[in-house]
């Protein structure tokens, strides 16, 4: 009798704090830039034999889009406002690391640059010749935080990816016709985070643009 009162007083003891401790909330990681402190930097040739170091930042802080039922892209690129409600982290929205970089990719003006979700093989977005984000009133796309697929109905839909870490794969190419394979020169894959707003714990990161309180 003895011995089953120990028995069921162990498994009671088990069962309690495996309870407890199923409740504690869990503890965020900070850990997005881990193991790629800083910068993806590579140094290498153009295609004019001039050595050029390519540098891509572990982290950016794109602005946050409202939340729309229907969030719809028309074509002369206004963002629908149907069914829309207020994004509270609007209030992060600067022009500081709002999009993503990769300094001096201006003297590869041929390339091709795939942004994944990391360890998943599926591709998020594609750009080809991707250049540093341009000033106001140009119109060269650039990645900033936002997945755009196709609705059923043909329309285009924006989906701001959250806070996290994503991998890039960026191939470099002697010519803009990257579609010759022949003229590729190299190519740089890393990794990155989006941080949208200071409940999203980071550390060891890094921005394009210094003073930017998102970024720690």
């Amino acid at each position: 009798m003895k011995k089953l009162h120990l028995v069921l007083s162990v498994v009671f003891t088990v069962v309690v704090t495996f309870s407890f401790n199923s409740c504690r909330p869990k503890e965020q990681s900070c850990d997005c830039c881990k193991s790629f402190k800083g910068s993806t930097t590579k140094t290498l040739l153009d295609s004019a034999g001039v050595l050029v170091t390519l540098k891509i930042p572990s982290a950016f802080t794109p602005n946050n889009i409202p939340f729309c039922d229907s969030n719809v892209v028309y074509d002369n690129g206004i963002l629908s406002g149907y069914g829309c409600r207020k994004n509270i982290d609007s209030i992060y929205n600067d022009t500081l690391n709002s999009a993503f970089k990769i300094i001096g990719i201006e003297h590869f003006k041929g390339n091709e640059l795939i942004i994944k979700t990391a360890g998943d093989t599926t591709k998020i977005d594609k750009f080809i010749n991707y250049q540093l984000p341009k000033k106001v009133g140009q119109s060269e796309r650039v990645f900033t935080g936002i997945n755009i697929d196709t609705t059923l109905s043909g329309t285009e839909r924006q989906r701001q990816m959250a806070s996290g870490r994503y991998q890039f794969i960026l191939q470099l190419y002697s010519s803009r016709y990257v579609h010759d394979k022949t003229t590729r020169i190299d190519s740089i894959a890393g990794f990155f985070c989006i941080i949208r707003n200071k409940a999203f714990c980071n550390r060891d990161c890094e921005g394009a643009d210094a003073g930017d309180k998102l970024i720690k």
